[in-house]
């Protein structure tokens, strides 16, 4: 997880990854200085809200990871076309991309082709070139084959 942060920070951008982990800590620091009246209640409550707080922020990593994996394998993986066997929704947005589960036939240069699946961020004005049959442009992780990104194609101004 820890190779996948300064994809999170991609992801989130500069703001939401702020946002992401100074909000939580914020609110652990104003519940210790609500309850540092009484020390033994302001460790309870910073214990208590120290736990919360990680927890938020491991969700919200957890959730993204696969939008930050997708990105990884954009930066370290090698160009492979691919066939869309199935997709469904997740029900995750991420700004005006949605969260889509792939499953793929991945047809590598030179090589057999072989079942993947991955999730991945699909632009919202793209979404309507993705459907089951349709080939598209992934890129896979030479290290694990198996591990794959879909790479939407960038609509261009005229």
């Amino acid at each position: 997880m820890l190779q996948l942060l300064p994809y999170y920070a991609r992801v989130l951008g500069p703001l939401g990854l702020v946002t992401v982990v100074l909000i939580p800590c914020g609110l652990v620091g104003m519940i210790a200085t609500v309850a540092a009246d009484d020390p033994a209640v302001a460790v309870a409550f910073t214990a208590l809200a120290g736990g919360f707080t990680a927890a938020l922020i491991g969700y919200f990593l957890w959730r993204l990871q696969p939008a930050a994996e997708g990105l990884r394998l954009a930066t370290v993986g090698r160009s492979a076309r691919a066939r869309i066997d199935t997709m469904e929704e997740t029900g995750v947005t991420v700004g005006t991309s949605f969260l889509v589960r792939f499953r793929l036939t991945v047809y590598p240069p030179g090589g057999h082709p072989y079942a993947a699946s991955c999730s991945d961020l699909v632009p919202r004005l793209a979404i309507g070139g993705f459907s089951p049959g349709a080939e598209i442009d992934v890129m896979v992780d030479p290290d694990d084959p198996a591990r794959v990104t879909v790479r939407p194609r960038i609509l261009s101004r005229h």
